[in-house]
């Protein structure tokens, strides 16, 4: 079984308007001929993880896919600019007082997390990349820059650790495809209520490329 997981309805909306997937729960969905599911499983590292974790109770999930979209740092914007398809290959959670070493993930918390790249290697010009997840979304600029340069990331997505994580912990495959949809810092939030409809839209393309959708 694989999986296509995203943080709220909307980021998977452009895959259910195929008509291929029939409901299987209120935010669960399972293909009509392959087994294959798409779920929203929420907002934020504690409540992704709770859903993710059911969702991998429920199902023999082999292989999972995080959608949906991040921020860019600033000093990376030339190389992955706004309306870019990303697929990092390493997810940190971080943390403001870690940064600036007046707090700490104590053992045997694991920072870091390498996901896959190669599912859709041969579909994008470029993959790679470190993506930082924090507790809170990044909307100053000169933080964006220090939390960027301190964990060397070049994207912000807040559900990213605990999808890398919990698969981790798991034993399953995960890889994320995420669309750029705003610069991190001051203006990232009215960005993204531009752009994140149409990164679903963009995401969702090369998705029902990769899985022969219709």
């Amino acid at each position: 079984m694989q999986l296509i997981c995203a943080a709220v309805i909307e980021e998977l909306q452009p895959l259910l308007d195929t008509g291929t997937f029939k409901p299987e729960g209120e935010k669960l969905f399972r293909h009509c001929r392959r087994p294959l599911l798409l779920a929203a499983l929420g907002v934020g590292l504690v409540d992704f993880a709770g859903g993710l974790q059911a969702m991998l109770r429920d199902f023999a999930v082999e292989k999972a896919l995080l959608t949906g979209t991040c921020g860019v740092y600033p000093e990376a914007l030339a190389k992955y600019p706004l309306g870019t398809l990303v697929v990092p290959e390493k997810v940190s959670i971080g943390d403001l007082s870690a940064m600036e070493k007046s707090g700490y993930f104590p053992p045997p918390v694991i920072p870091g997390v390498n996901l896959d790249e190669e599912h859709f290697r041969n579909l994008l010009p470029v993959t790679g990349g470190h993506c930082l997840t924090l507790a809170t979304i990044t909307a100053d600029d000169r933080l964006a820059i220090r939390l960027a340069r301190h964990y060397q990331a070049q994207f912000e997505q807040m559900e990213a650790y605990a999808f890398a994580r919990i698969c981790q912990l798991n034993r399953v495959t995960g890889t994320a495809l995420f669309a750029v949809a705003n610069q991190v810092g001051s203006a990232g939030h009215a960005q993204w209520r531009a752009n994140a409809g149409q990164g679903a839209l963009t995401a969702a393309d090369l998705i029902r490329k990769r899985f022969a959708l219709a």
